[in-house]
């Protein structure tokens, strides 16, 4: 990596702004991501971001992005965001293979769960309506594996931002494990 990319990729990880993005670029840094899922687009930068890091510190390999987002669907109260054909505009220029869902938390992951599993990194935004995160864990399981950093954001105000909380692998299968108590139920 020559001069400028380190500062480049130590500014982001160290630096940038918001600051709560900085525990992701640093997981990022530790050079192992390749299949990425964000469950909340909003307006792209951030995901824009994690992918032109992932791809410079993973030269010569793909990089898959999923990305879950209300577009055009997302409610004024939830913040800013971009229609599907904007957002796969700015993100299919990083070169990485974009795939973009419509929907919420639960019915995006519940429909590209089977597809990701393996995946490295997962963002889930504060502005997703925390019910239907809930009910989604069910299907995070089988997305993960043992080294996947799951990467859970505050809930949030519009126009606010909030830290970031990093859920381990048991945890999630814990959460998964009382959805699917309930479920059973």
């Amino acid at each position: 990596m020559s001069l400028k990319e380190r500062v480049w990729t130590f500014h982001l990880a160290h630096l940038s702004k918001p600051a709560e993005n900085r525990p992701i670029y640093q997981e990022l840094l530790k050079g192992r991501t390749t299949k990425i899922l964000e469950v909340g687009v909003g307006l792209g930068q951030r995901a824009a971001q994690i992918i032109q890091i992932a791809s410079r510190l993973q030269v010569g390999t793909e990089i898959n992005y999923t990305g879950i987002d209300l577009f055009e669907a997302r409610d004024p109260s939830q913040g800013p965001g971009l229609a599907l054909r904007q957002a796969h505009r700015l993100l299919a220029q990083t070169g990485a293979r974009i795939r973009l869902a419509p929907g919420d938390a639960f019915t995006g992951v519940a429909q590209v769960a089977n597809a990701l599993a393996g995946t490295d990194l997962i963002v889930i935004s504060g502005c997703q309506d925390r019910e239907l995160v809930d009910r989604a864990w069910f299907y995070f399981p089988r997305m993960i594996h043992q080294h996947t950093a799951v990467f859970l954001q505050n809930p949030c105000q519009t126009g606010q931002s909030a830290p970031y909380e990093r859920i381990l692998p048991a945890e999630i299968e814990a959460l998964a494990a009382r959805k699917r108590h309930l479920r059973a139920a």
